[in-house]
């Protein structure tokens, strides 16, 4: 066994336990992603028809605030980790984050899904502002929008890493820098990446 191979094999290992614990996580995560995204979709369409007064009067008293709540601090349940894994998809780069890396395990129509509700959303806060709905429809129709982009996009990006695990890990070229996964050649030292990088 050479260095070389040695030391692939230990940049590696920390990837099968990160790997281990994404098979675990990532289906609750889904089914939480998921679920969030339905409901803040109906809230939105009950706001949008006006009917969250009509539906309030039908529940309990202060379920919709406690709903609301709910909702509200869910997304840092589902948003946090998601973050995490598009950091590591992207290799930590802030500046060139790419969305098109992040979601390469999804099919074509979910990403052009969520392109256009995250397109709607902030077309809708706009709209919200200046509509003149009652004050309470106002809100959750503003809220309900935001909320649909963050389980939508967290749905996404967990279906993704699902879907492609491969991207979890950290490419390396021979010499040990970083390379994207979209890359062939490391941009430190411009040597190849290392072929089996994703497979070993």
């Amino acid at each position: 066994m050479t260095i070389e191979t040695t030391r692939r094999q230990s940049l590696s290992a920390p990837f099968f336990y990160f790997q281990a614990a994404m098979q675990i996580l990532l289906p609750p995560l889904m089914l939480i992603s998921a679920m969030g995204f339905v409901l803040s979709a109906i809230t939105h369409l009950a706001a949008f028809a006006g009917q969250i007064d009509t539906l309030e009067a039908h529940l309990p008293q202060d379920v919709l605030e406690i709903f609301t709540s709910v909702m509200t601090i869910g997304i840092f349940a589902v948003w946090l980790p998601a973050v995490l894994i598009a950091q590591r998809i992207n290799n930590g780069n802030r500046l060139q984050f790419s969305w098109k890396k992040v979601l390469a395990g999804c099919p074509a129509w979910m990403r052009n899904t969520a392109y256009a509700v995250f397109i709607y959303a902030f077309a809708n806060f706009f709209l919200g502002v200046l509509g003149g709905t009652a004050e309470q429809q106002h809100g959750l129709r503003v809220f309900s929008g935001h909320w649909m982009i963050f389980y939508g996009m967290a749905f996404c990006i967990f279906f993704s890493s699902w879907n492609l695990p491969s991207m979890l890990r950290t490419r390396h070229c021979p010499a040990g820098h970083e390379v994207g996964h979209g890359d062939n050649f490391c941009p430190v030292c411009g040597l190849p990446a290392a072929q089996d990088s994703t497979n070993s």
